[in-house]
């Protein structure tokens, strides 16, 4: 399945409730290579999909999409929430996105077959890896990312579509996420933690810095690249030989 568009639209139907949240930015580009294959787990930590619980997948690469494919076969809609760029070559990208941006290719194949309810429960997919690797390098491709509160429903909206109840599947809380789900929490909604086979068991979101602070987002930005299209990502410029025998980097 080569048509990044076709592919997209079946990730992202117009007439479901949970569209308006997810992202085309890694669906710009098919992927180089189809090598790595699709190993959709058994789910054992949930048994059916519940009108009243969101899920959200911080899982690394591939395996979110596999977890999502998972769970749509219980009933619940896949929303990929991916805010980071497939950059133009794969040794030079921060993140690997490889297996990621291959598994949702795949994956739109097996999403094409089943019959979700447009109002289907949301499984939200983010790649915990978006941080991962270090900073700023000249001839890097930075396309580490994150999640504001903008990126995912309200608290308000999503009361009002009946979710109470939202299970993170990872090994922890991110700084990113927990600026979402806090808000989440204040409004009464509760907030699981699942990792590994361990039990499903609720937690309380530690309020992180710069919590509803108008800073934050302009303090998260300034350390990671933009590009036009609104998505992360873009290319570290060399450095330049000044005429003043000096070196600079340009803006990344």
């Amino acid at each position: 399945m080569k048509d990044n568009l076709r592919v997209y639209k079946i990730w992202a139907p117009m007439d479901t409730l949970w569209v308006e949240w997810a992202k085309p930015v890694l669906f710009a580009n098919a992927p180089r290579s189809n090598y790595f294959s699709l190993n959709i787990p058994k789910i054992e930590w949930i048994s059916e999909a519940a009108k009243d619980t969101m899920i959200i997948l911080d899982l690394p690469a591939g395996e979110g999409v596999e977890t999502s494919l998972a769970l749509a076969q219980l009933g619940y809609r896949p929303v990929p929430l991916y805010n980071g760029v497939y950059g133009p070559n794969n040794s030079d990208m921060i993140v690997k996105v490889e297996h990621l941006v291959s598994a949702l290719y795949r994956g739109a194949e097996i999403l094409s077959t089943l019959q979700l309810e447009a109002t289907a429960p949301p499984v939200f997919m983010l790649d915990s890896n978006r941080m991962e690797g270090s900073g700023k390098k000249p001839g890097k491709y930075d396309n580490r990312w994150c999640v504001f509160p903008q990126d995912m429903p309200s608290a308000s909206y999503v009361k009002e579509n009946g979710i109470r109840k939202v299970i993170v599947r990872g090994d922890e809380i991110k700084n990113d996420l927990s600026h979402i789900l806090k808000r989440y929490q204040e409004q009464n909604i509760k907030v699981y933690l699942s990792r590994d086979n361990a039990d499903i068991k609720e937690i309380n979101v530690v309020k992180p810095s710069g919590f509803k602070s108008l800073l934050y987002r302009f303090g998260v930005i300034t350390g990671l690249t933009r590009n036009g299209t609104g998505g992360f990502g873009g290319k570290i410029p060399e450095p330049t030989q000044s005429s003043s025998g000096g070196r600079y980097y340009g803006l990344g």
